[in-house]
């Protein structure tokens, strides 16, 4: 016979709803976004199947048992294996797939084999607890490296901090019943303790869902700032960031007296190359000669494509000899380098300029350093050139 529902299952029944709003909101973004995509949809079937679980849960009594006590408990269980693959994937771990599949199978049986009678009724949240303890645990040790180091210790420990907490609550319950301890506590009856327990798992529900949407926020925004920034054939940095990078870097030098030097480069005959082999096969040169030149340089230094052909090298704390020297390393580099299976090998002109008390501002540093780029090409190209110490006349742009 049916039971008239109490404050308690009233509040749950308010979690299931709120739970269905997150999935919704998390399909829609899953449909709409292509950033981590395959993770919101687990995402929102983790809200989504958590959502039918509680409901289950809030009107046991009143469904068949079946339902409101073995059925809630497995979804239970596969809502939160869902939340631990949505974090695999969003920060791109592998997916523990067959691990996945056993804890749910164990969940399938150990629940089933309990039955819906009361006298076992201790052992069926004894497994539910240890499964869920185990995911929340595995969870936490696959993506705390990664979220760490993609948004910093605070933030993963606010996160982890909690998920750990509750797998311990968890195993805690769940050695309870194992020594004999433990008392099945009908979470349904009004008074204050359930109460308050209800509103913190609506309170926690809301918090995961709102960290991991801010997760997603963060990165989007990250995403955003590097378009921005960034060079999206090469990776590097465009000539915008590398405008602001030497902005900050000349106000150092102005402050602080520390040497800095520039190195542009230029592909020789680089037009020659996109009319002979193709554009695709000139985009493979320059993400090659991109990567040449990360693979060249110090952690310190910063690569940048300035566009075209044309890139730039920015080297702190460094004198000309110094500067000198890499760029020589960086052009006896690319010119043993071999684009395969074109065959190509390509040569760069470089020319190398350090700012000086007479630049004005860092536009006439990089002026300084195009004209040696000009000045190395017209000598024969392959070659590294050092700029004049001061700028005496402005002229245009190096050409291939």
């Amino acid at each position: 016979m049916p039971h008239t529902l109490t404050i308690v299952q009233w509040l749950l029944l308010a979690v299931a709803v709120q739970q269905v709003v997150f999935s919704t909101a998390w399909l829609a973004v899953a449909r709409l976004a292509g950033l981590a995509r395959q993770s919101a949809y687990y995402w929102a079937a983790f809200c989504g199947l958590g959502a039918l679980s509680i409901l289950l849960l809030a009107l046991r009594g009143n469904v068949p048992q079946v339902l409101g006590y073995q059925l809630a408990d497995v979804l239970l269980v596969i809502s939160a294996t869902a939340a631990r693959r949505a974090s695999e994937l969003f920060f791109d771990r592998p997916g523990r797939l067959r691990e996945h599949a056993l804890i749910i199978g164990l969940a399938i049986l150990g629940i089933g084999l309990t039955g819906t009678s009361v006298a076992m009724e201790e052992w069926r949240i004894a497994i539910v607890c240890l499964l869920i303890a185990w995911i929340a645990a595995r969870g936490v040790w696959g993506v705390h490296a990664s979220m760490a180091q993609e948004f910093g210790r605070p933030v993963t420990l606010l996160l982890h901090g909690p998920t750990l907490f509750i797998a311990a609550t968890l195993l805690w319950r769940a050695f309870a019943v194992f020594t004999g301890n433990g008392q099945a506590l009908d979470y349904r009856e009004d008074g204050l303790l359930n109460e308050l327990l209800t509103l913190t798992l609506l309170l926690v529900a809301s918090f995961l869902s709102l960290i991991y949407g801010g997760m997603l926020m963060a990165r989007l925004v990250r995403r955003l700032h590097d378009l921005a920034l960034k060079d999206p054939l090469t990776g590097l940095l465009n000539r915008r960031a590398a405008q602001q990078l030497l902005e900050r870097e000349w106000a150092s030098y102005r402050h602080k007296d520390l040497p800095f030097c520039v190195l542009m480069i230029d592909i020789d005959h680089f037009k020659r190359i996109n009319d002979e082999y193709g554009h695709a096969v000139g985009d493979r040169v320059l993400t090659g000669l991109a990567t040449l030149l990360r693979e060249g340089t110090r952690p310190t230094d910063h690569v940048a494509r300035m566009g075209g052909e044309e890139f730039l090298v920015f080297l702190p704390q460094t004198e000309l000899p110094s500067a000198q020297a890499a760029a020589e390393r960086l052009r006896q580099h690319t010119a043993a380098w071999v684009l395969q299976p074109e065959e190509l090998s390509i040569t760069i002109s470089i020319g190398v300029a350090q700012a000086a008390a007479e630049d004005s501002a860092f536009d006439d540093l990089l002026i300084r350093a195009d004209r040696a780029l000009y000045a190395a090409k017209s000598a024969g190209r392959n070659r590294v050139h050092l700029a004049d110490p001061f700028v005496d006349e402005v002229t245009s742009l190096a050409t291939a």
